[in-house]
């Protein structure tokens, strides 16, 4: 891909986390010889964030994978655990601070891919064909000029539910009592505690790492984003609740993090798919091009938005990880073959509209939440949620999922309410109330605890989905 003497570079990241390291990493592996350079406003990496996902033994993370669990658990408070398995598959956790190091170390060792921390980036216009054409970034250290650009900047984003979660790794001495929720040794706690009000679902996500350490995650959903002192109010009481409460002489804070993931975002009707996110990088004609537009990101020729704010996040669960690495290869091929940089691709229809469905029945009966996920645990078998979570899911599996909920409440929800939803959810005033402490989950007959389960078709070698942490 040729590069004219205005260009500053071939490609400019436009933020460096998960996804813009991830992209800058691949190209780094390649032998492209394109030019790219990656700006993020922070200064230095911190171990602020983990990510996990379920794969297989063999993908090319792998070194960097911290611990797994063959079995993970979900609980509603007041119900026995149901523990999944499938064969071929584990639940993966990857810590940041082991991720960022990993991917540094490859761009670092690159002699055509940069990364300059402590830019900020700030608007985005489209240079003239005639001057040599390409985009102009402005940004804290002076402007940069590239054929291309991806922003993988996060930005607010109007959504029907967000996903507040305050966690905290913590040595406790091996007081916490992960039997409270129902959690087998040796298994993680994905949805534990679960209990829903009428603002909306709390649960308890627990990462067993050790025999006295834990990663511990308060999370609610809420029609608006949560203050983080009230979601660290809700974490507090849990672990107090399960015998690890912060301060005690024998709790010792090892690292948080915390976070807001939208689900069933909206699409902003500027950008120039209209109602959909845009994956191809713009290319209007050559008279927009040379007006200098500063607009809405995706209508300048040459960009791409990817990331979060791109639509890497699964509508029903906020997941993303394994999706926003498998993009981050793709676009990388991509360029490395001379075409054009590519957001994430579009959610199948039939996916994104059970999304939806389902979200649009959480909004209408908040209260009922945790009974709704609590039967998906229950009535899909291991194999067929895993598959839905991950993205492969066939028409059985989605047939079993529908099954498992009761009907009317999800049938009123056919009708596409989305956009008036979430315009509302915008305006509504920040709100958390408490919850009942953590109550103790009740014991499971042998029979009732399902094992692990062979898969119906064989599961990926490679990674699929995570808990994302940003």
């Amino acid at each position: 891909m040729p590069r004219t003497r205005a260009h500053d570079a071939d490609l400019v990241i436009l933020g460096a986390g998960c996804a813009g390291l991830a992209l800058a990493a691949r190209l780094a592996e390649g032998d492209s010889g394109l030019r790219v350079i990656a700006v993020d406003v922070r200064t230095d990496y911190a171990d602020d964030r983990s990510w996990c996902f379920w794969a297989g033994p063999d993908h090319d993370l792998r070194s960097i994978v911290h611990r797994e669990w063959s079995t993970w658990a979900y609980q509603a408070e007041g119900e026995p655990a149901r523990t999944h398995g499938v064969d071929g598959a584990t639940y993966q956790y990857i810590r940041g601070a082991d991720f960022y190091a990993r991917y540094r170390a490859i761009i670092d060792a690159s002699p055509t891919v940069e990364l300059r921390l402590g830019v900020a980036a700030g608007s985005l216009r489209a240079v003239d064909p005639a001057e040599g054409g390409g985009v102009v970034v402005s940004t804290t250290a002076g402007d940069l000029t590239a054929r291309w650009v991806v922003d993988t900047r996060p930005r607010r984003t109007v959504a029907l539910l967000f996903q507040c979660f305050s966690g905290v790794e913590i040595d406790h001495g091996g007081a916490l009592d992960l039997a409270a929720l129902g959690i087998e040794p040796g298994a993680a706690g994905l949805m534990t505690g679960m209990r829903a009000d009428a603002d909306g679902l709390g649960f308890v996500y627990v990462l067993p790492l050790s025999a006295t350490s834990a990663l511990v995650e308060w999370t609610r959903f809420s029609p608006a984003p949560l203050r983080a002192s009230a979601v660290r109010a809700g974490r507090d009481a849990a672990l107090s609740s399960l015998g690890a409460p912060l301060g005690a002489p024998h709790v010792r804070i090892l690292r948080e993090e915390g976070g807001v993931l939208p689900m069933g975002r909206v699409p902003d009707p500027r950008s120039p798919r209209g109602n959909r996110f845009s994956r191809f990088a713009s290319v209007p004609p050559a008279a927009h091009a040379a007006s200098g537009t500063h607009g809405h990101p995706e209508s300048i020729p040459g960009v791409v938005v990817a990331g979060a704010a791109g639509g890497a996040l699964r509508d029903a669960s906020g997941y993303g990880f394994a999706r926003i690495q498998a993009w981050a290869r793709d676009c990388a091929d991509r360029l490395a073959r001379g075409e054009a940089p590519v957001g994430h691709p579009p959610e199948p229809f039939v996916r994104r509209q059970m999304d939806r469905i389902f979200l649009q029945a959480l909004r209408a009966h908040p209260e009922r939440t945790a009974d709704y996920f609590a039967a998906i645990a229950r009535g899909v078998a291991p194999a067929r949620l895993l598959r839905f979570l991950t993205d492969r899911a066939r028409l059985s599996d989605l047939l079993a999922i529908i099954a498992s909920l009761p009907l009317l409440p999800f049938l009123a929800q056919l009708p596409d309410r989305s956009r008036a939803l979430a315009t509302n959810s915008a305006r509504r005033p920040d709100l958390v109330r408490a919850l009942p402490r953590v109550r103790r989950a009740p014991s499971a007959a042998p029979s009732r605890r399902p094992a692990v389960q062979p898969a119906v078709a064989p599961e990926p070698t490679g990674d699929a989905l995570e808990q994302v942490a940003s």
